[in-house]
């Protein structure tokens, strides 16, 4: 599917949903499971977006050897829910560097339905690359002992990875662009608020805009954080730039394949 296929795709339904996790990743239920539990709760459209292999050691990527396996399970859920649901096999690719990212041969010549790319892993001044997602009290640890207290080093080069991502391309669908977010402004409440921030928020969208890509809006951390990603603060540039975006819950659960997704497209309508 390329980015008309999909905008085409969800012009007369909210209910798809195109980034979630399995048990090739860190996802927490089988595929199986997961796509019960979306059938369930009325999707029409519901496409696995397991982490990428990667070229780091990272306990929440799936293994390359499991990528046969991966597109298998996908085949039968496919035929399974053939008529009721659209089951769409895809990767949540990581990107690193140019040499390791959604634009590389190895992901391209993969039999998949689409791409969705994200940046989760930022190298420290010392050139090591460490995953800056999740819990704080890890990113706490890695600013303080590896980035050498800089938070403003890491959001520049967290954004400038993102911006490297959308140039060289590959992929339809943008993750999460400001996840950096979610433990910078507990590193610093004020730092969304700083001109230079924003001025990489505009940068992220310029480069999506010309790449012509489509920009994710995920809601996993809504019922818990009161936070989505890209920040509610920022869905007016992203009108005003016409960019087309899909609202995905990013699921790791059953019981979340539809979380902050409602609230979030009922704030997209204001």
């Amino acid at each position: 599917m390329d980015v008309t296929d999909i905008t085409e795709s969800i012009k007369n339904t909210n209910r798809y949903n195109f980034h979630s996790h399995t048990e090739f990743c860190d996802g927490h239920a089988p595929m199986a499971t997961m796509a019960e539990a979306a059938a369930g709760d009325g999707f029409e459209i519901w496409g696995f977006t397991p982490h990428s292999p990667i070229c780091l050691d990272s306990p929440c990527n799936m293994k390359s050897g499991d990528i046969g396996t991966y597109l298998e399970k996908a085949a039968e859920l496919k035929d399974r829910y053939d008529g009721s649901m659209k089951i769409l096999s895809s990767l949540e690719i990581d990107y690193i560097s140019h040499d390791f990212g959604p634009h590389i041969d190895y992901f391209q010549n993969m039999q998949l339905d689409y791409r969705l790319a994200s940046v989760h892993f930022v190298p420290t001044q010392d050139g090591v690359w460490l995953d800056c997602d999740g819990r704080f009290e890890r990113f706490s640890r890695y600013l303080k002992e590896d980035y050498k207290n800089d938070l403003r080093y890491v959001v520049e080069k967290y954004f400038e990875n993102v911006i490297r991502m959308i140039e060289d391309g590959g992929f339809e669908i943008l993750g999460h662009f400001d996840k950096i977010a979610r433990n910078a402004a507990l590193a610093d409440p004020e730092i969304e608020n700083a001109a230079w921030y924003e001025a990489l928020v505009d940068d992220v969208l310029s480069h999506a805009s010309s790449a012509g890509v489509i920009v994710e809006i995920n809601t996993k951390s809504y019922a818990d954080k009161k936070r989505f990603f890209p920040a509610f603060r920022w869905w007016d540039k992203i009108r005003n730039a016409s960019l087309p975006v899909v609202v995905n819950s990013d699921a790791h659960y059953p019981d979340k394949v539809n979380a902050g997704r409602e609230e979030a497209l009922k704030l997209l309508t204001q």
